[in-house]
This record gives structure tokens, sequence and C-alpha cells, in this order.
């Protein structure tokens, strides 16, 4: 169930709405630019909230206290309204922080994806040190080819945008890559085997070109994003100015058996995040 409270501009009374069926998932955004960079379980729907945005006036500001991978905001970067979100989750909130750099410059970002991949071709193969987890959710060829993406990009960092974009494209490659079944809501699932797989260089490539074409298609029409992602708890003090908030439009976590953590586990133990 998602919920927007919308704040009048003369009335400080607000007005709740309650919306379900399709608002709920974020299956169709997967066919959506930039928002089909990172399959986030826990999403909602961004032609609903487009839908809900396109009633409001240009000058409307929009807050997602949940902002989870970005739906909201990207909507709002869609149709050039200024927005905030809000994420205590630290890899969320750094999927959702790179796919609002669509705004970057293409050329500086191929560039450093041409650089990265370059100089992962050109490294050696070594034996691998990942966990128990990674090493049954891979073929060992397969792994053998991320473990030399991950020690290219962890060499070539420069904590840019450019980095981070190339970051998650490799992110984002690690199930089409694996071996292992997925659950409801993303789970991994390291015992149960599909075999449908992408070869990690080649699912790199798809998905460079992919990221390529949407900042393309973004870019075409829109000159910079008007997102601001804030990584707290939004039952904090945050750095938003006092009465600047129109509109809430949020999908807040529900006190049920989904474990939002472990939904991100696998891409976070690849990168020794935990």
């Amino acid at each position: 169930m998602t919920t927007i409270i919308q704040r009048k501009l003369f009335n400080d009374t607000p007005k709740i709405k309650t919306k379900q069926c399709t608002s709920g998932t974020f299956v169709n955004n997967m066919k959506l630019p930039i928002h089909r960079w990172f399959r986030y379980s826990a999403g909602f729907s961004a032609g609903w909230v487009e839908s809900i945005l396109e009633e409001q006036e240009k000058d409307t500001v929009v807050l997602d206290p949940f902002a989870g991978s970005g739906t909201t905001l990207l909507a709002s970067d869609k149709l050039n309204i200024k927005s905030y979100g809000i994420e205590p989750h630290p890899f969320v909130y750094r999927i959702a922080k790179a796919k609002l750099h669509w705004d970057t410059s293409i050329d500086a970002f191929r560039n450093k994806y041409s650089e990265v991949l370059s100089c992962a071709k050109k490294l050696r193969q070594k034996k691998t040190d990942f966990p128990e987890l990674i090493n049954k959710c891979f073929d060992p060829e397969a792994l053998l080819s991320l473990d030399k993406l991950k020690r290219a990009w962890i060499k070539l960092n420069d904590n840019s945008i450019q980095s981070e974009l190339v970051w998650l494209a490799i992110t984002s490659i690690l199930r089409p890559s694996s071996s292992a079944g997925t659950a409801q809501w993303q789970y991994i699932l390291p015992n149960k085997t599909k075999y449908n797989t992408t070869e990690p260089f080649l699912a790199l490539e798809q998905q460079f070109n992919i990221m390529l074409s949407d900042m393309k298609v973004y870019q075409e029409v829109l000159k910079e994003s008007k997102a601001t992602m804030l990584e707290c708890d939004a039952r904090d003090s945050f750095d938003i100015e006092d009465n600047s908030i129109d509109l809430v439009i949020t999908s807040p976590p529900y006190a049920n058996n989904y474990d939002y953590a472990d939904a991100t586990r696998f891409e976070m133990t690849f990168w020794g995040e935990v």
C-alpha cells in the first residue's frame, strides 16, 4: 500500500489519499529508463508516482521519507520537479544516489567504464577469497571474471560520480551472472540452481549500454537532476528547510516478515560490506 500526504498551499491540514493495486509493485519499473538499473524488490510503481505528480504545480517540492532506490525522486526528475529522499540503509542509499547521477557527462562515464574494463581484462587470475555465500552462487569461471572486475574497480576507484556509476553497473550484473535461484522479494537461494546465466564481461557490456542509452534519454530533455538524497533516519532530524515540502509520496516499511537487509545481502557480501 502506498500513501500520499498532500498539504495544499493555503491549507495546513494534510489531505491523505491511499491507493492500492499496481501502485505497490516495482515490476513495471524494470522497463523504464534509469529505474531499471537495479531491481529493488521493495519498490513501487514509477508510473503511478508520475500520475500523481502530473496533477501538481511545477513548483511543487516532493519528499519521500522512505526513499529506497529512488523511485519517487526519479519520477520527479522526469517531470522536472524538485524532490528530497531519505534512506538510512547505506547500500540502498548508494544505489539511489548512483541512479540520480544520470545527469553526469556521458563521455566521462564511458571513459571510466573503458578504463575499468581494460584493467580487468589485463589482470591475472588468482585464487578468489570470497565468503561461502558467494562461492555457492557462481560457477568458478564466472567468479574469476567478477573478481577481476571487482579488483579493477577498487584499483581505479577515485570516488568520482563515474566510479559510482561503474560500481552500480557491476553490482547490477551479479544476479544475471549467478547460477543461484532467487525467491520472492529477491532473496537469494544458493541451493537452487538456475541455468540461464550471462557471462560477466558480456553482462557488464549489456548493462553499460543500457545505462548509456537511458542517460541519453533523460539528458535530451532535462539539464540536471533536481533530487537530493539524504542518508539518515526519517525519525531523526534532517537537513530540509521547515515548511518547504508540499507533497509526500512514500511506501513506508511495514512490520511484516520482509527483511530489507537480507534482500541485499548477496550484493553486499560480494563487495565485502557484510
